[in-house]
Protein backbone atom coordinates (compact mmCIF):
# COMPACT_ATOMS: atom_id res chain seq x y z
CA UNK A 1 0.00 0.00 0.00
CA UNK A 2 1.37 3.24 -1.10
CA UNK A 3 1.16 6.08 1.64
CA UNK A 4 -1.13 9.11 0.48
CA UNK A 5 1.40 11.19 -2.04
CA UNK A 6 0.15 14.76 -0.94
CA UNK A 7 1.19 15.39 2.75
CA UNK A 8 0.95 18.42 4.31
CA UNK A 9 2.81 21.88 3.22
CA UNK A 10 4.51 23.45 5.83
CA UNK A 11 6.00 26.42 4.26
CA UNK A 12 9.65 27.47 5.01
CA UNK A 13 9.04 30.61 7.07
CA UNK A 14 5.99 28.42 8.45
CA UNK A 15 8.66 26.07 9.62
CA UNK A 16 11.06 28.33 10.73
CA UNK A 17 13.77 27.04 9.84
CA UNK A 18 14.94 30.11 8.84
CA UNK A 19 15.39 31.20 12.54
CA UNK A 20 19.09 28.68 12.36
CA UNK A 21 19.29 28.05 9.07
CA UNK A 22 22.03 30.63 8.28
CA UNK A 23 23.77 31.05 11.70
CA UNK A 24 27.07 29.90 11.96
CA UNK A 25 28.04 26.54 13.66
CA UNK A 26 28.52 27.42 17.15
CA UNK A 27 31.54 24.40 18.58
CA UNK A 28 31.00 23.31 22.33
CA UNK A 29 33.37 20.82 22.73
CA UNK A 30 34.93 21.37 25.87
CA UNK A 31 32.36 20.68 28.73
CA UNK A 32 33.00 20.23 32.19
CA UNK A 33 31.11 16.93 32.50
CA UNK A 34 29.87 14.42 30.06
CA UNK A 35 26.78 12.14 30.92
CA UNK A 36 26.60 8.96 28.91
CA UNK A 37 23.24 7.67 29.14
CA UNK A 38 22.90 3.91 29.92
CA UNK A 39 19.74 3.47 27.68
CA UNK A 40 19.84 2.76 23.60
CA UNK A 41 16.87 2.29 21.53
CA UNK A 42 14.74 2.20 24.92
CA UNK A 43 17.06 -0.98 25.76
CA UNK A 44 19.50 -0.87 28.71
CA UNK A 45 22.93 -0.70 28.33
CA UNK A 46 25.60 -2.46 30.88
CA UNK A 47 28.32 0.00 31.94
CA UNK A 48 32.34 -1.60 31.60
CA UNK A 49 33.79 0.73 34.12
CA UNK A 50 33.65 1.74 37.65
CA UNK A 51 33.69 5.07 39.46
CA UNK A 52 37.24 6.32 39.89
CA UNK A 53 38.85 4.95 36.27
CA UNK A 54 40.85 7.16 34.04
CA UNK A 55 39.13 7.24 30.57
CA UNK A 56 40.09 7.87 27.10
CA UNK A 57 37.89 9.91 24.22
CA UNK A 58 36.81 6.91 21.82
CA UNK A 59 37.07 4.42 25.07
CA UNK A 60 33.77 1.94 25.11
CA UNK A 61 32.37 2.67 28.34
CA UNK A 62 29.07 0.82 28.20
CA UNK A 63 27.37 -1.43 26.03
CA UNK A 64 23.68 -2.45 24.27
CA UNK A 65 23.60 -6.34 24.67
CA UNK A 66 21.02 -8.07 23.04
CA UNK A 67 19.67 -8.59 19.44
CA UNK A 68 21.61 -5.57 17.92
CA UNK A 69 24.53 -4.93 20.58
CA UNK A 70 26.11 -1.85 19.81
CA UNK A 71 29.15 0.01 21.75
CA UNK A 72 29.10 3.63 23.57
CA UNK A 73 32.32 5.38 23.82
CA UNK A 74 33.92 8.37 26.09
CA UNK A 75 33.56 11.63 24.42
CA UNK A 76 36.06 13.35 26.60
CA UNK A 77 39.25 12.19 28.32
CA UNK A 78 38.46 12.21 32.65
CA UNK A 79 37.65 10.33 35.33
CA UNK A 80 34.55 8.22 35.74
CA UNK A 81 32.49 10.01 38.80
CA UNK A 82 29.28 8.84 38.55
CA UNK A 83 27.79 5.85 37.12
CA UNK A 84 23.80 6.38 37.95
CA UNK A 85 23.63 9.79 37.95
CA UNK A 86 20.29 10.38 36.10
CA UNK A 87 19.45 13.09 33.74
CA UNK A 88 17.03 13.97 31.75
CA UNK A 89 16.95 11.91 28.05
CA UNK A 90 15.48 12.98 24.95
CA UNK A 91 12.47 9.54 25.28
CA UNK A 92 11.47 12.20 27.88
CA UNK A 93 12.35 10.40 31.12
CA UNK A 94 15.11 10.35 33.14
CA UNK A 95 17.82 7.80 32.47
CA UNK A 96 20.75 6.22 34.47
CA UNK A 97 24.40 7.90 33.34
CA UNK A 98 28.21 7.79 33.47
CA UNK A 99 29.41 10.69 34.61
CA UNK A 100 32.57 11.86 33.38
CA UNK A 101 34.37 15.02 34.70
CA UNK A 102 36.70 16.44 31.48
CA UNK A 103 40.13 16.72 32.26
CA UNK A 104 40.31 18.80 29.42
CA UNK A 105 44.14 17.09 27.88
CA UNK A 106 41.82 15.29 24.70
CA UNK A 107 43.39 12.04 25.32
CA UNK A 108 42.43 9.68 22.55
CA UNK A 109 42.43 6.03 22.25
CA UNK A 110 45.11 5.22 19.46
CA UNK A 111 44.18 4.37 16.24
CA UNK A 112 44.76 4.61 12.77
CA UNK A 113 43.62 5.87 9.34
CA UNK A 114 42.51 2.52 7.72
CA UNK A 115 43.30 2.12 3.57
CA UNK A 116 40.12 2.46 3.01
CA UNK A 117 40.68 0.57 -0.99
CA UNK A 118 41.53 -2.54 0.52
CA UNK A 119 38.75 -2.66 3.23
CA UNK A 120 36.22 -5.65 2.22
CA UNK A 121 32.37 -5.16 3.13
CA UNK A 122 32.62 -7.09 5.82
CA UNK A 123 35.34 -5.35 7.41
CA UNK A 124 33.68 -2.06 6.53
CA UNK A 125 30.76 -3.11 8.54
CA UNK A 126 32.60 -4.44 11.59
CA UNK A 127 34.04 -0.95 11.57
CA UNK A 128 31.01 1.06 11.43
CA UNK A 129 29.60 -1.65 14.29
CA UNK A 130 32.96 -1.16 16.70
CA UNK A 131 32.53 2.57 16.50
CA UNK A 132 29.29 2.91 17.46
CA UNK A 133 27.17 4.26 14.70
CA UNK A 134 23.85 4.38 14.89
CA UNK A 135 20.87 6.27 12.97
CA UNK A 136 21.35 9.93 13.41
CA UNK A 137 17.52 10.71 12.07
CA UNK A 138 15.85 10.13 15.65
CA UNK A 139 15.95 6.25 15.62
CA UNK A 140 19.72 5.45 16.81
CA UNK A 141 19.18 2.21 15.63
CA UNK A 142 22.30 0.46 15.17
CA UNK A 143 23.75 0.97 11.64
CA UNK A 144 25.60 -2.13 10.86
CA UNK A 145 22.17 -3.98 11.46
CA UNK A 146 20.43 -2.65 8.07
CA UNK A 147 23.23 -3.49 6.25
CA UNK A 148 23.23 -6.98 7.13
CA UNK A 149 21.17 -8.20 4.88
CA UNK A 150 20.32 -11.27 2.47
CA UNK A 151 18.11 -9.05 0.10
CA UNK A 152 20.09 -7.85 -3.14
CA UNK A 153 20.26 -3.60 -2.77
CA UNK A 154 19.53 -1.79 -5.65
CA UNK A 155 20.40 0.99 -4.29
CA UNK A 156 21.20 3.40 -1.09
CA UNK A 157 19.14 6.08 -0.44
CA UNK A 158 20.60 9.13 1.47
CA UNK A 159 17.56 11.27 3.58
CA UNK A 160 18.24 14.49 3.44
CA UNK A 161 14.39 15.42 3.33
CA UNK A 162 15.06 16.66 7.43
CA UNK A 163 11.04 17.25 6.81
CA UNK A 164 10.59 18.09 10.50
CA UNK A 165 10.00 22.20 10.97
CA UNK A 166 12.47 24.09 12.67
CA UNK A 167 15.18 21.37 12.25
CA UNK A 168 18.14 22.30 9.90
CA UNK A 169 21.16 20.25 11.41
CA UNK A 170 21.29 18.25 8.24
CA UNK A 171 20.91 20.90 5.86
CA UNK A 172 23.88 22.42 7.58
CA UNK A 173 26.34 19.01 7.40
CA UNK A 174 25.57 19.19 3.71
CA UNK A 175 26.59 22.44 2.90
CA UNK A 176 29.50 22.59 5.12
CA UNK A 177 30.82 18.70 4.79
CA UNK A 178 29.15 17.19 1.43
CA UNK A 179 32.51 15.77 0.47
CA UNK A 180 32.36 14.07 3.64
CA UNK A 181 29.00 12.52 3.69
CA UNK A 182 29.13 11.89 -0.18
CA UNK A 183 32.50 9.91 0.96
CA UNK A 184 30.39 7.77 3.64
CA UNK A 185 27.32 7.11 1.16
CA UNK A 186 29.70 5.26 -0.80
CA UNK A 187 31.43 3.43 1.98
CA UNK A 188 27.42 2.53 3.07
CA UNK A 189 27.56 1.49 -0.73
CA UNK A 190 30.33 -0.77 -1.15
CA UNK A 191 28.92 -2.54 2.86
CA UNK A 192 25.82 -3.52 1.03
CA UNK A 193 27.19 -4.36 -2.68
CA UNK A 194 25.20 -1.42 -4.24
CA UNK A 195 26.24 0.14 -7.49
CA UNK A 196 24.04 3.46 -6.90
CA UNK A 197 23.28 5.63 -4.87
CA UNK A 198 20.81 8.31 -4.42
CA UNK A 199 20.24 11.49 -2.63
CA UNK A 200 16.56 12.51 -1.75
CA UNK A 201 15.98 16.25 -0.79
CA UNK A 202 13.46 18.86 -0.71
CA UNK A 203 13.15 20.25 -4.02
CA UNK A 204 12.81 24.11 -2.73
CA UNK A 205 16.37 23.63 -1.13
CA UNK A 206 17.62 25.09 -5.15
CA UNK A 207 21.08 26.21 -4.10
CA UNK A 208 21.57 23.09 -2.06
CA UNK A 209 20.44 20.89 -5.05
CA UNK A 210 22.93 22.70 -7.46
CA UNK A 211 25.66 22.12 -5.01
CA UNK A 212 25.30 18.56 -4.93
CA UNK A 213 24.42 18.22 -8.78
CA UNK A 214 28.03 19.70 -9.29
CA UNK A 215 29.52 17.48 -6.75
CA UNK A 216 28.44 14.41 -8.02
CA UNK A 217 28.18 15.87 -12.30
CA UNK A 218 31.03 13.30 -13.01
CA UNK A 219 29.16 10.33 -10.72
CA UNK A 220 26.92 8.29 -12.97
CA UNK A 221 26.83 5.81 -9.98
CA UNK A 222 25.16 8.92 -7.96
CA UNK A 223 21.93 11.15 -8.31
CA UNK A 224 19.38 13.14 -6.85
CA UNK A 225 15.57 12.58 -6.19
CA UNK A 226 13.68 15.73 -5.55
CA UNK A 227 11.00 15.00 -3.12
CA UNK A 228 7.75 17.69 -2.67
CA UNK A 229 7.94 20.28 -0.27
CA UNK A 230 5.37 18.39 1.93
CA UNK A 231 5.49 16.65 5.47
CA UNK A 232 6.15 14.08 6.61
CA UNK A 233 8.23 13.63 2.97
CA UNK A 234 11.02 12.30 5.19
CA UNK A 235 9.59 9.20 6.01
CA UNK A 236 11.38 5.87 5.52
CA UNK A 237 8.54 4.69 3.50
CA UNK A 238 7.50 8.07 1.45
CA UNK A 239 11.02 7.83 -0.19
CA UNK A 240 11.78 4.00 -0.72
CA UNK A 241 8.21 3.99 -2.44
CA UNK A 242 9.19 6.92 -4.70
CA UNK A 243 12.33 6.11 -5.09
CA UNK A 244 11.78 2.62 -6.11
CA UNK A 245 8.64 2.44 -7.26
CA UNK A 246 7.99 -0.42 -4.74
CA UNK A 247 6.57 -1.19 -1.47
CA UNK A 248 7.81 -2.95 0.98
CA UNK A 249 5.81 -4.55 4.45
CA UNK A 250 8.56 -4.90 6.79
CA UNK A 251 11.93 -3.30 6.11
CA UNK A 252 13.37 -1.37 2.96
CA UNK A 253 15.49 -4.12 2.14
CA UNK A 254 12.27 -5.86 0.69
CA UNK A 255 12.75 -3.42 -1.86
CA UNK A 256 15.77 -3.49 -2.38
CA UNK A 257 16.91 -0.50 -0.55
CA UNK A 258 18.79 1.13 2.16
CA UNK A 259 18.01 4.34 3.74
CA UNK A 260 20.67 5.87 5.93
CA UNK A 261 19.80 10.21 7.42
CA UNK A 262 22.69 12.42 6.18
CA UNK A 263 24.72 12.59 10.00
CA UNK A 264 24.72 8.75 9.55
CA UNK A 265 26.39 8.93 6.10
CA UNK A 266 29.22 11.83 7.86
CA UNK A 267 29.74 9.41 10.87
CA UNK A 268 30.27 6.21 8.65
CA UNK A 269 32.79 8.23 6.87
CA UNK A 270 34.95 9.32 9.76
CA UNK A 271 34.42 6.04 11.27
CA UNK A 272 35.86 3.69 8.02
CA UNK A 273 38.70 6.49 7.11
CA UNK A 274 39.57 7.49 10.38
CA UNK A 275 38.13 4.67 13.28
CA UNK A 276 36.78 7.68 14.93
CA UNK A 277 33.76 6.40 17.13
CA UNK A 278 30.13 8.46 17.24
CA UNK A 279 31.26 10.99 20.18
CA UNK A 280 30.53 14.16 19.12
CA UNK A 281 27.85 15.47 16.18
CA UNK A 282 25.74 18.51 15.65
CA UNK A 283 22.37 19.65 16.69
CA UNK A 284 19.96 22.38 16.19
CA UNK A 285 18.70 24.40 19.48
CA UNK A 286 15.81 26.58 18.27
CA UNK A 287 12.21 27.84 18.34
CA UNK A 288 10.73 30.92 19.72
CA UNK A 289 11.77 30.89 22.74
CA UNK A 290 15.28 30.75 22.00
CA UNK A 291 17.22 34.10 21.88
CA UNK A 292 20.11 33.05 19.06
CA UNK A 293 18.91 29.97 17.58
CA UNK A 294 21.73 27.93 15.74
CA UNK A 295 23.28 24.64 14.94
CA UNK A 296 25.68 23.30 17.93
CA UNK A 297 28.26 21.28 17.52
CA UNK A 298 28.89 19.27 20.89
CA UNK A 299 30.27 16.15 22.46
CA UNK A 300 27.98 13.31 22.98
CA UNK A 301 26.66 13.46 26.85
CA UNK A 302 26.77 17.54 27.03
CA UNK A 303 24.20 18.89 28.86
CA UNK A 304 22.14 20.93 26.78
CA UNK A 305 21.74 23.50 29.69
CA UNK A 306 24.94 24.53 29.88
CA UNK A 307 24.77 25.13 25.55
CA UNK A 308 21.88 26.88 25.81
CA UNK A 309 23.55 29.30 28.19
CA UNK A 310 26.36 29.74 26.41
CA UNK A 311 24.61 31.08 23.45
CA UNK A 312 22.47 33.57 24.98
CA UNK A 313 20.15 31.81 26.39
CA UNK A 314 16.21 32.20 26.37
CA UNK A 315 14.15 35.11 25.28
CA UNK A 316 14.01 37.57 28.58
CA UNK A 317 9.92 38.00 28.08
CA UNK A 318 9.74 34.23 27.78
CA UNK A 319 6.99 32.67 30.01
CA UNK A 320 5.63 29.09 29.72
CA UNK A 321 7.15 27.53 27.56
CA UNK A 322 7.32 23.43 25.90
CA UNK A 323 10.84 22.34 25.97
CA UNK A 324 10.89 19.41 23.01
CA UNK A 325 13.76 16.67 22.80
CA UNK A 326 13.62 16.39 19.02
CA UNK A 327 11.44 18.25 15.96
CA UNK A 328 7.97 19.57 17.69
CA UNK A 329 5.92 17.07 15.35
CA UNK A 330 7.60 14.04 16.87
CA UNK A 331 9.78 14.87 19.67
CA UNK A 332 9.07 14.57 23.28
CA UNK A 333 8.27 17.91 25.67
CA UNK A 334 11.09 17.45 29.04
CA UNK A 335 9.81 18.92 32.15
CA UNK A 336 13.71 20.64 32.75
CA UNK A 337 16.74 21.69 30.69
CA UNK A 338 19.36 19.12 31.86
CA UNK A 339 18.81 17.58 28.58
CA UNK A 340 21.47 15.20 27.52
CA UNK A 341 22.76 15.58 23.85
CA UNK A 342 23.04 11.50 23.20
CA UNK A 343 23.29 10.23 19.94
CA UNK A 344 19.70 10.26 19.04
CA UNK A 345 18.73 13.16 19.64
CA UNK A 346 18.32 15.76 16.50
CA UNK A 347 17.48 19.33 17.90
CA UNK A 348 15.92 21.17 21.20
CA UNK A 349 12.87 23.14 20.07
CA UNK A 350 11.82 25.83 22.50
CA UNK A 351 8.50 26.99 22.46
CA UNK A 352 5.90 29.55 24.48
CA UNK A 353 2.92 27.94 25.29
CA UNK A 354 -0.27 28.56 23.41
CA UNK A 355 -2.74 27.90 25.94
CA UNK A 356 -6.44 27.36 25.23
CA UNK A 357 -8.17 27.02 28.65
CA UNK A 358 -10.77 24.76 27.19
CA UNK A 359 -10.81 23.03 24.07
CA UNK A 360 -13.45 22.28 21.92
CA UNK A 361 -14.97 19.00 21.44
CA UNK A 362 -14.05 17.14 18.06
CA UNK A 363 -15.64 19.30 15.22
CA UNK A 364 -16.33 16.22 13.19
CA UNK A 365 -14.38 17.83 10.24
CA UNK A 366 -12.22 14.49 9.40
CA UNK A 367 -8.99 16.57 8.83
CA UNK A 368 -6.80 14.34 11.13
CA UNK A 369 -8.15 11.10 8.38
CA UNK A 370 -7.61 12.98 5.44
CA UNK A 371 -3.73 13.95 6.50
CA UNK A 372 -2.60 10.13 7.52
CA UNK A 373 -0.24 8.84 5.50
CA UNK A 374 -1.10 5.79 6.14
CA UNK A 375 -4.85 5.90 5.64
CA UNK A 376 -5.95 5.86 9.49
CA UNK A 377 -9.07 7.01 11.72
CA UNK A 378 -7.45 9.12 14.51
CA UNK A 379 -10.46 10.52 16.29
CA UNK A 380 -12.21 6.77 15.68
CA UNK A 381 -9.10 5.44 17.02
CA UNK A 382 -9.26 8.18 20.04
CA UNK A 383 -12.43 7.23 20.71
CA UNK A 384 -12.59 3.48 20.35
CA UNK A 385 -10.18 3.58 22.93
CA UNK A 386 -11.74 5.61 24.79
CA UNK A 387 -14.16 3.21 25.23
CA UNK A 388 -12.34 0.46 25.58
CA UNK A 389 -13.70 -1.76 22.91
CA UNK A 390 -10.75 -3.52 21.97
CA UNK A 391 -11.42 -6.05 19.12
CA UNK A 392 -12.78 -2.79 16.99
CA UNK A 393 -9.88 -1.16 17.75
CA UNK A 394 -7.86 -4.27 16.51
CA UNK A 395 -9.90 -3.57 13.48
CA UNK A 396 -8.83 0.12 13.28
CA UNK A 397 -5.36 -0.94 12.84
CA UNK A 398 -3.18 1.53 15.40
CA UNK A 399 -0.23 -0.14 15.06
CA UNK A 400 0.50 1.00 11.13
CA UNK A 401 0.81 4.54 12.53
CA UNK A 402 4.04 5.86 11.79
CA UNK A 403 4.00 8.94 14.89
CA UNK A 404 4.61 11.97 12.63
CA UNK A 405 2.15 13.87 14.52
CA UNK A 406 0.05 15.42 11.55
CA UNK A 407 -3.48 14.47 13.18
CA UNK A 408 -2.47 16.20 16.05
CA UNK A 409 -1.04 19.46 13.86
CA UNK A 410 -4.07 19.55 11.46
CA UNK A 411 -6.51 19.16 14.34
CA UNK A 412 -8.32 22.35 14.96
CA UNK A 413 -9.68 21.50 18.37
CA UNK A 414 -6.37 20.87 19.63
CA UNK A 415 -7.04 17.46 20.45
CA UNK A 416 -3.91 14.82 21.11
CA UNK A 417 -4.71 12.77 18.59
CA UNK A 418 -1.08 11.44 18.01
CA UNK A 419 -0.84 10.71 21.53
CA UNK A 420 -3.98 8.47 21.67
CA UNK A 421 -3.19 6.66 18.53
CA UNK A 422 0.27 5.76 19.86
CA UNK A 423 -1.44 4.36 22.89
CA UNK A 424 -4.07 2.68 21.31
CA UNK A 425 -1.31 1.01 18.58
CA UNK A 426 0.41 -0.73 22.21
CA UNK A 427 -2.33 -1.43 23.58
CA UNK A 428 -2.85 -3.65 20.22
CA UNK A 429 0.74 -4.81 20.06
CA UNK A 430 0.67 -5.88 23.62
CA UNK A 431 -2.70 -7.82 23.17
CA UNK A 432 -0.71 -9.99 20.42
Amino acid sequence: MFIKSKGTHISEHKGHKELSSTAPVFEYLKPEYVYIPLVESNAPCEALVKVGDTVKIGQVVAKKTGRFPINLHASVSGEVVSINQRMWHCSGKMVPTIQIKNDYKETKVETKPNDVDSLTKEEIIEIIKDCGIVGLGGGSFPAYVKYQTDHKIDCVILNAAECEPYLTADYTLLNHNLDTVLRGLRYIMKAVSSERGVIAIKANKKALIEKIRLAIADQNDLSLFLLKDVYPAGWEKYIVQRVTKKDYHGLPSEAGAVVNNVGTAHAVCRAVEENQPLVDKILTITGEGIKNPQNVHVKVGTNLKEVIQVIGGYQPDLGDAYLIAGGPMTGKSVVFDNLIANRALTSVVVMPKDIREVNPECMGCGKCSDVCPVFLSPIVIRDTLKDNEVEKLVELRPELCMQCGLCSYICPSRIELTDAVVRAKNRVLTRR
